[in-house]
């Protein structure tokens, strides 16, 4: 500390030597010591010792404040034995005693605002972990922590900022820092699919899906029926015919009439011929008919649903995965808290460490937002102000 000249020579002394300096008391240090003595002031309370000399004695010289009030700490007189500074020529200043007195930090902070240390006093609270002082001459608070309890302060900082809530944080700030919980977004997906479905009727469903409509089958059925009708009608005229024919030829000799023989026997083939073909577009329209009455009796509605409910839950798991928590605050109402609750786990670890590096010491310091540090007997302190 270099806090005035006599400090400052009396401390490079003692270093050299290890022993408590002398140092000579000159009238104006007698005068006043004398005076303090008779008001009574406490020796022991370097504070009240400066308060004194400033604002009852209005003493403005810096240097001879700090020399008195270190003389008069070092209580050089017994007033049991009648002792009196009177008596005192020179006298012992031990600056190392001194020192002892307060901690590293509030010398730390002596050495910084170019105060006494007893102007420095311990603030008994701390501020997220940081030990924190008050100073006697500008009224401000000071949190101050070596690199160590920096780093400690900035975990607990972030740790507050997590513990006040999620919902403080953008959106994409959490992003890489939350891992989605599959199966409750799977099953919220599902029960999306089913609600929706729920609100669709059977042709609406079917007309989703992509499939036939049952009104539409139905009347297509009926289509068809009146098409079978008119086939087996014909099937059954062609097989008259055919029958007729045959009789025909079965009352013909062979020998006699082949020539007519041969002809109905040709015209018998050719209505054969036209039945098979009128047979097999009879079944292919049975089968029609089979399928459009599976449709219209709503055989279908169930396959078209399971594959709807497929194709719903794979959008909606596809957009949360795209929109991440933003789907269920801006889509569904939900807060930020409760949607990463319920769908995704948070890293806070992560979130902690990601805080830390974006935000640095400026986070920690809430009356101005800058930092100061000093370097003493090696250790790097960092300085805030607070209030």
């Amino acid at each position: 500390m270099k806090l005035f000249k006599l400090y400052e020579q009396v401390e490079e002394e003692q270093q050299e030597t290890q022993e408590p300096t002398l140092i000579t008391l000159t009238p104006t240090d007698k005068k006043f010591l004398k005076l303090m003595q008779n008001k009574g002031v406490d020796w022991s309370d370097g504070s009240e010792i400066w308060n004194f000399l400033t604002n009852t004695l209005y003493i403005e010289d810096m240097e001879l404040k700090m020399r008195l009030t270190y003389l008069y700490m070092e209580q050089l007189v017994d007033e049991d034995e009648g002792e009196t500074y009177d008596d005192l020529e020179m006298v012992s200043l031990d600056m190392e005693k001194i020192k002892s007195n307060f901690d590293d930090k509030q010398l730390a902070l002596a050495e910084h605002f170019d105060l006494p240390p007893f102007l420095i006093d311990e603030g008994g609270y701390s501020h997220y972990g940081l030990d924190q002082y008050e100073n006697e001459d500008d009224g401000g608070t000071y949190a101050i922590g070596d690199e160590d309890e920096m780093d400690g302060a900035m975990d607990e900082y972030a740790q507050s900022r997590i513990d006040d809530g999620v919902e403080y944080f953008e959106d994409w700030y959490l992003e890489d820092h939350l891992e989605p919980n599959d199966s409750a977004i799977e099953q919220f997906a599902e029960e999306e699919a089913d609600n929706r479905l729920s609100d669709m009727d059977d042709e609406e469903i079917l007309e989703e899906a992509g499939y036939d409509s049952m009104v539409e089958a139905k009347e297509q059925w009926e289509e068809k029926d009146s098409e079978k009708d008119d086939i087996e009608e014909r099937i059954s005229d062609l097989e008259s015919e055919k029958d007729e024919l045959e009789s025909e030829q079965e009352d013909l000799d062979y020998e006699e009439d082949e020539d007519e023989y041969n002809r109905l026997d040709e015209e018998i083939y050719l209505k054969q011929d036209e039945i098979g073909d009128l047979e097999i577009e009879l079944n292919d329209l049975e089968n029609e008919m089979e399928k459009l009455q599976e449709i219209s009796e709503g055989e279908e509605v169930e396959l078209a649903k399971d594959e709807l409910r497929e194709s719903y839950t794979e959008n909606t798991v596809e957009e949360i995965r795209n929109d991440g928590v933003s789907y269920f605050v801006d889509n569904l109402g939900f807060d930020k808290e409760s949607a990463m609750d319920s769908f995704y786990w948070l890293d806070e670890d992560s979130l902690k460490e990601a805080i830390k590096n974006d935000e640095g010491y400026e986070a920690l310091c809430s009356y101005d937002g800058n930092y100061d540090e000093i370097n003493m007997d090696g250790v790097l302190y960092l300085i805030i102000r607070t209030d």
